[in-house]
């Protein structure tokens, strides 16, 4: 198997669990503010606030993209607000009618920023090689020294905190206008255009350089993600039983 392609395949493992995991966490995180506060915006501003940060970047990201690209916004908001389907919008950047690929890179900028920053954040503040080196060994006293050494990087939790807010603030959503074909198109475009040239060699060096690269970075930032996911999902439970048994109350059904 050529090594390009094993990235890409962990990205297309991976990315399926992970929505289902940050459709979860939304979900509960929700949950555990009314059943600690049973005030629905008390829980409404918690989750605002947990998640502010990647908020910050992802409508802040498109807002920036939007000017330059000189297509008008028309409503920018920073705030949360509830809609008549009962879910909560963050946030939102709504821009005006425009050309299919613009509309296409603003909605995509949240994205490919919060996988850059994840990534960017993984690689430099967090010493990913000797946890994977010290799990790998199967020896206990071994895995927990790799453990401490990982946890022991300088502001560890902030790092821990601002992976955690844009991972589950970065995905599109439903109202970015994305054009999925048109992404796939321009890529299935430039190969076969290549291929027509035979420049074989460009597309080898190509796959082998830049696009591994975007795979590797990519992986590697969704991995993190869903494991700080998993592991927030478990601590979130555990709260929601911990309350639910202190309080003895329930967190109503009916609020989302």
């Amino acid at each position: 198997m050529p090594e390009w392609l094993i990235p890409w395949i962990v990205v297309g493992i991976v990315i399926w669990p992970l929505l289902q995991v940050e459709r979860w966490m939304h979900h509960h995180i929700q949950h555990l503010g009314l059943l600690i506060t049973r005030h629905e915006q008390a829980a409404v501003l918690i989750y605002y606030l947990l998640l502010l940060p990647g908020v910050i970047l992802h409508e802040g990201s498109q807002w920036l993209l939007a000017k330059a690209l000189r297509v008008r916004v028309k409503k920018f908001q920073m705030w949360p607000e509830r809609l008549k389907t009962g879910q909560i919008r963050l946030g939102l950047v709504e821009i005006e009618d425009t050309d299919v690929v613009r509309a296409t890179l603003v909605g995509m900028i949240p994205l490919v920023t919060g996988v850059a920053i994840i990534a960017l954040i993984g690689s430099t503040r967090f010493d990913i090689e000797v946890l994977l080196q010290s799990l790998a060994t199967g020896h206990i006293p071994t895995m927990l020294a790799g453990i401490g050494q990982f946890t022991s990087a300088p502001d560890f939790w902030l790092w821990v905190y601002l992976v955690f807010a844009i991972a589950n603030a970065m995905m599109p959503e439903e109202h970015d206008r994305i054009s999925w074909w048109l992404l796939f198109g321009v890529l299935a475009a430039l190969l076969i255009f290549l291929s027509i040239l035979d420049l074989g060699i460009l597309i080898q060096a190509g796959l082998e350089g830049p696009f591994a690269a975007v795979g590797r970075w990519l992986s590697l930032a969704l991995l993190i993600s869903l494991v700080l996911d998993l592991l927030a999902m478990g601590l979130i439970a555990l709260l929601e039983a911990f309350f639910s048994r202190a309080l003895r109350r329930e967190p109503d059904a009916s609020q989302p």
